[in-house]
């Protein structure tokens, strides 16, 4: 599985809009900003305490790349026991635009942006049995996932 990239951030919301992708408008620090991805995301997950704790990224070349100054990784994470796929954006650098969705293959969008940070918020999707696509931007540059973790 190879990601794409693209040299400007509108790309990736021109391929939001092309997905239906509906967003969530966050500025300021994020919860993710103190934390790694791994926490994070189990810090957000709807049955905290319930589940288990994300341990690492999905297989297939988890995290991405996004490349550039200050260019990012992008996590995608997988629980099985309530089934949900979880992506973050870190910064490679300091303080920079970054977003990143998620979507299932049935077409169900999640996003979120943060205008300036280190880190964007988790992203949750509950896609059990079900492929996922992620976007994800950090500063000019973009990339788009092919379908992945096919939710097993």
């Amino acid at each position: 599985m190879t990601a794409r990239t693209s040299p400007r951030r509108w790309t990736v919301w021109s391929a939001a809009c092309a997905l239906g992708v509906t967003g969530l408008l966050l500025s300021g620090a994020t919860a993710a900003q103190s934390q790694t991805p791994q926490e994070a995301c189990s810090d957000a997950h709807p049955n905290v305490g319930e589940a288990p704790r994300y341990t690492r990224n999905v297989e297939g070349g988890w995290p991405k790349t996004i490349p550039g100054s200050p260019g990012g990784q992008v996590h995608l994470f997988y629980e099985r026991t309530f089934g949900y796929n979880c992506a973050v954006v870190v910064s490679n650098g300091g303080d920079t635009y970054l977003d990143v969705g998620i979507r299932t293959e049935d077409g169900t969008p999640q996003t979120t942006i943060v205008r300036s940070g280190r880190a964007t918020q988790p992203v949750l999707i509950e896609a059990q049995g079900v492929c996922v696509q992620v976007t994800a931007a950090a500063g000019e540059r973009s990339m788009i996932s092919e379908y992945a973790n096919c939710g097993s």
